[in-house]
């Protein structure tokens, strides 16, 4: 009832990944910033913003869907894996 017929419905299931060889989203990279560049350790706290910078050709803005919207019927997923590095 709230949600209007004219509002964004669909939308597209994105895997983001960082590692030591750099950013990727679903498989392409994007930036050479890797996990590296973060200095984390066993206490860090992570943040995970997602946002469109105010100077971006499209500005709209960014809709997030959970499990009873959109394409596909789950709730935003983020997970962490950790190995040891050598």
């Amino acid at each position: 009832d709230w949600w209007y017929p004219n509002w964004n419905q669909y939308g597209l299931l994105k895997m983001i990944v960082i590692n030591e060889q750099g950013t990727h989203i679903d498989g392409l990279k994007i930036s050479d910033v890797s996990i590296k560049d973060f200095s984390l350790d066993y206490k860090s706290k992570l943040r995970l913003r997602i946002a469109v910078d105010e100077r971006s050709k499209n500005v709209g803005g960014v809709t997030i869907f959970g499990s009873s919207f959109g394409n596909y019927s789950q709730d935003i997923n983020v997970s962490i894996q950790y190995s040891p590095m050598d």
